[in-house]
């Protein structure tokens, strides 16, 4: 694919992706998809077979920029700490850049056909593996360098993507409130146990 179609691809992935997110899935269209992207019906339809395969697409993509941006900052010469503080801000910076609320765009999957599921899952749970092998290898940093204490770091990892998870789950379910990046923090590096 040359420069000029790679771009009016990923423009489609994104104007779908914000749509699919504030709109759901089931409710945008490919007419509305082309007009927000300011390309013909049929654009569409040279890059994407159908919406089922489009949005599995921005699914890809998410994850794919989330995987980049962890593997990236891994290789920073900072502590595992302020990593990991620095991949917390970047996911939640990158969602919020969406403008939309996580959680209903995440929830629907559950109605999507079967076989849409099934693509998705061949591509994500690849990309969460991984993600969970960087996020390992930086706990295992921090066990080192005494940063953290002796934990499985497999599990660690799991733990603090689900951490992260969490702002996006609070948000949309105690809507009082606005939960922060920092709260997140605190809670997985301190936990919950009143220090003396």
């Amino acid at each position: 694919m040359r420069k000029r179609e790679l771009q009016t691809r990923d423009r489609i992935i994104k104007n779908a992706s914000k749509l699919f997110a504030k709109k759901s899935f089931f409710k945008t269209t490919v007419d509305d998809i082309a007009q927000a992207t300011g390309v013909a019906k049929g654009t569409v339809y040279l890059y994407f077979k159908n919406k089922q395969e489009l949005y599995t697409a921005t699914v890809d993509a998410h994850f794919s920029y989330i995987l980049n941006k962890v593997a990236e900052i891994e290789t920073k010469n900072i502590t595992a700490t302020e990593k990991m503080t620095e991949i917390t801000v970047d996911f939640v910076n990158y969602v919020s850049s969406l403008k939309t609320s996580y959680m209903p765009f995440n929830v629907e999957n559950v109605n999507l056909i079967g076989k849409t599921l099934k693509t998705m899952h061949s591509i994500v749970m690849p990309k969460i593996i991984k993600m969970n092998e960087v996020i390992s290898r930086i706990v295992e940093q921090g066990i080192e360098s005494g940063e953290f204490r002796d934990v499985e770091p497999r599990v660690a990892a799991f733990y603090f993507l689900g951490t992260i998870r969490a702002i996006f789950i609070s948000n949309y379910y105690i809507s009082d409130i606005s939960v922060e990046t920092d709260t997140i923090l605190k809670l997985f590096f301190q936990g919950l146990k009143k220090r003396r």
